[in-house]
């Protein structure tokens, strides 16, 4: 049983992943239109999208964006990938995924030290 669940666990953190949990959407031509999302590699959208199809797929938008490990609801340290696709013959373009969204900062951090004649010296990286 614990086996199990330290499975099922890692199956659920993993950040290759792809989320398919967003209902396709009916387009202005009537297609229906799918989308997929995942993190740290765009292949799994690749994956997901011919698996969803059987095969060939139409790209129709594409975007990235900064997010958490588990999710993108904020700005984090982990490329997150989106895009939708329509299921059918391909015109061979591939996505670029432009960059969309607020971006990840790093926190600074200062170092200070007390030097000679009480002066102090401060790096930030």
């Amino acid at each position: 049983m614990r086996r199990v669940v330290v499975v099922a666990l890692f199956a659920a953190l993993s950040g290759c992943s792809a989320s398919d949990d967003q209902a396709p959407i009916v387009g202005p031509s009537g297609q229906s239109v799918n989308r997929t999302k995942c993190s740290d590699s765009s292949d799994q959208c690749f994956r997901s999208a011919n698996a969803a199809c059987g095969g060939s797929y139409q790209v129709v938008d594409s975007s990235s964006n900064a997010g958490g490990v588990l999710d993108d609801t904020v700005p984090g340290p982990t490329t997150w990938y989106r895009m939708s696709y329509v299921c059918g013959p391909s015109d061979g373009r591939m996505p670029d995924f432009p960059f969309r969204g607020q971006q990840y900062k790093a926190p600074t951090t200062t170092t200070c030290r007390e030097g000679r004649h009480n002066s102090v010296t401060c790096d930030t990286y």
